[in-house]
């Protein structure tokens, strides 16, 4: 069996949510279930999650993601979050965990004292034996809508709990030398250890409705994580299932892996 590790888990807006239809029930089901198998082998999992400005439009019936200023996405994140936890809650308690909900801004991680206190939270969730669900905190800050959808976050807050591995679930499933939603000859480029101009140049913006990212942030979130030697991986919401054997050297997962 592998060491004990920290695996930070960040999924995206499109893999777990739909503007019209909402959770994606299924999608987080397997999430948990590979957390629990991750959490058995004694590895430490925390979970950074977008997806509630899209339950929120969703919940209030509305059709679009990205009309208004900001304060009006800070108002549909705030309702979207209920449903968004709930979920997590209630999936997570089927297979014997709880989890805790930890809301996170960028000035929080630059300040010594707040991340100290940011940092001892997490070590006493741990303790508790409950998965951490993080997310921005949209509602007292606006920066946080500019950042790449939780991306850089996710990869600031693996650094700071000095994790090994970083893996978002993304609905690209890697990282390609084109956008593979616009042109289906895009190759999948399966490991990157320099993020040269060549790279940057292969990176674009978020191309869904849902998604404030893209290729660029997440890029960007894996110069944080190798600049600390965090390891990356981009898969796809295909591959969760397969998250759970993370350390089987016989099971193959799709995607980019940033060394």
């Amino acid at each position: 069996m592998a060491s004990q590790e920290i695996i930070v888990i960040k999924i995206g807006t499109s893999s777990i949510t739909d503007i019209k239809s909402g959770v994606d029930y299924k999608t987080i089901n397997l999430l948990a279930k590979a957390v629990a198998e991750l959490k058995a082998e004694g590895h430490t999992l925390v979970i950074v999650s977008s997806g509630a400005m899209s339950l929120g439009i969703c919940k209030l019936g509305l059709d679009h993601a990205h009309s208004g200023n900001v304060a009006y996405k800070q108002a549909l994140t705030s309702v979207g979050q209920v449903s968004l936890m709930n979920a997590y809650d209630n999936i997570f308690k089927y297979y014997g965990y709880s989890v805790g909900q930890v809301l996170i801004t960028h000035k929080g991680l630059d300040d010594k004292e707040r991340n100290d206190c940011i940092k001892g939270t997490f070590e006493n969730i741990f303790k508790l034996g409950v998965i951490p669900v993080v997310n921005a905190n949209d509602t007292v800050t606006s920066e946080e809508l500019a950042y790449g959808d939780n991306d850089s976050l996710s990869a600031r807050v693996a650094v700071l709990l000095q994790a090994q591995k970083l893996i978002f679930i993304t609905d690209a499933g890697g990282f390609y030398d084109k956008d593979p939603h616009l042109d289906s000859s895009a190759k999948l480029i399966e490991r990157v250890t320099d993020i040269d101009d060549y790279i940057y140049s292969l990176a674009g913006e978020s191309s869904t409705k849902v998604g404030l990212g893209g290729m660029k942030s997440k890029v960007e979130a894996a110069r944080i994580c190798m600049d600390d030697k965090v390891r990356l991986l981009i898969t796809g919401k295909k591959e969760i299932s397969k998250l759970g054997n993370l350390y089987d050297s016989d099971v193959k997962i799709k995607g980019t892996w940033f060394y």
